[in-house]
């Protein structure tokens, strides 16, 4: 479960970074271009407005009689005649000079200018170190060549740039937060089958359902219909194999059966160990082959237990045993029923055959592990009878009816499970068994 958490989460953060990455470079390439295309058009509408201005300053020259200077008989109360108002022009001819009043006694350093990406406008640095935008243009004054500059202050084309840049801003961060908020409601709802289906599949590893059935849209309902079909397909195999396994298991057990009550056997010790030991070997892994293979359902635990105590009960009804069980009602396990029974089947038949007169069970959740204790009071064993127990067809003492595999096929279904028994004494004297499946 938890890796599959990790994919789902994996493939929801893959989706969501694709969704931001395109919502960035969305806002980052957009904000770009409107930046562009807005300051161009304020560059272009403060050229022309520059332009008309020189057109106007441009009409106020004239060339004198001596024909060698050139003056100006333009308005001087406008902003040109106001000193140091940010608005300058400056013509250069021959080697003289002609200024606006408004620089007063100071000039404008005409070689300083630089310019301005995406226009023709021009940037410098006026008398008062205010910076100043604007155009130069070479012009012919009754035959002769001059150069006309005009300057107006770039602090009115900074501005509104500035409040441009803050307005894109936010915009772009508006528009990030909605695409990426837009992005993260596209990768919930679109996994939202994806996570229906792995729900499904949940249930049915738990034993809850059957199949994942469908309803998760049009791409996911032939994946679900096919997960379907191969779980229908395993347990048809499944049963299969294990009615192959128990025909097996009859077809061996009743010959050796008959071999095993010929009395002329009885006469050949070897040959009475070698038909025992087989029939001990059809036993154990007919119980293997068929563990874990079954429907898995959650089973309730303290059922189980009350029905196999019941059973024990009517086994060991010449013992007088007390059979004492600690199970919570609402303790359940996933797994096949029938193995369940088998394993505490085979664990309280040998607590019973060796219990001098109580026998406790308890059962619990521990680690997300079904944990089944069993104690009796019986002799109990040894270090090295411990160490030995669960050998295949070993047994302590020969006068205690069975087979001597139960502790054997009980761990070995357990094992199927991903369990274990362990084996201690007990407080009670005897044997102390644990059988740990995962829950």
């Amino acid at each position: 479960m938890a890796t599959e958490q990790r994919w789902q989460a994996g493939l929801a953060l893959r989706l969501f970074a694709l969704g931001a990455l395109a919502a960035l470079l969305i806002t980052a390439v957009g904000g770009s271009l409107l930046r562009q295309s807005v300051q161009a058009s304020l560059l272009n509408s403060h050229q022309q407005r520059l332009e008309e201005k020189l057109e106007r300053i441009q009409a106020g020259f004239f060339r004198s009689v001596d024909e060698t200077a050139i003056r100006w008989v333009g308005r001087s109360n406008d902003e040109f005649g106001r000193i140091f108002s940010g608005w300058y022009w400056q013509l250069e001819y021959a080697d003289a000079l002609l200024a606006s009043r408004s620089l007063w006694d100071s000039t404008l350093d005409t070689a300083r200018t630089s310019g301005i990406d995406g226009s023709t406008l021009l940037g410098l640095p006026g008398p008062q170190a205010q910076q100043l935008i604007g155009i130069r243009q070479t012009i012919e004054i009754d035959g002769l060549t001059a150069v006309l500059h005009l300057y107006g202050p770039a602090g009115e084309i900074t501005t509104a740039l500035d409040q441009l840049d803050r307005t894109l801003f936010i915009t772009q961060m508006a528009l990030l937060a909605g695409l990426l908020i837009s992005s993260a409601v596209q990768v919930h709802l679109g996994l939202r089958p994806l996570h229906r289906l792995r729900e499904r599949l949940g249930l049915v590893s738990q034993g809850r359902s059957d199949n994942v059935g469908d309803g998760y849209g049009p791409e996911l309902d032939p994946l679900a219909r096919e997960l379907d079909a191969v779980l229908a397909r395993n347990a048809r195999i499944v049963e299969r194999a294990r009615g192959h396994a128990a025909d097996l298991s009859h077809a061996l057990k009743k010959p050796l059966t008959l071999l095993h009550a010929e009395s002329t056997i009885q006469d050949h010790p070897m040959l009475r160990q070698q038909v025992n030991h087989m029939t001990q070997l059809i036993d154990r892994h007919l119980a293997r082959a068929g563990s874990g293979a079954g429907a898995i359902r959650a089973i309730a635990v303290g059922e189980r237990v009350s029905s196999l105590l019941a059973l024990m009960q009517r086994l060991h009804a010449g013992r007088q045993l007390t059979w004492q069980a600690t199970i919570p009602p609402e303790l359940h396990w996933r797994g096949e029923a029938t193995d369940f029974e088998e394993m505490l089947g085979n664990l309280l038949d040998n607590a019973g055959k060796w219990a001098t007169s109580t026998i406790c069970i308890r059962a619990g959740i521990d680690a997300g592990n079904l944990v089944v204790d069993i104690d009796d009071d019986g002799p109990g064993m040894s270090p090295t009878q411990l160490l030995a127990c669960m050998r295949r067809g070993q047994r302590f003492d020969e006068t205690v009816e069975g087979s001597g595999l139960g502790l054997v096929i009980a761990r070995d279904i357990a094992e199927t499970y991903g369990g274990e028994i362990k084996l201690s004494a007990s407080g009670l004297g005897g044997l102390h068994v644990s059988l740990k499946l995962p829950a």
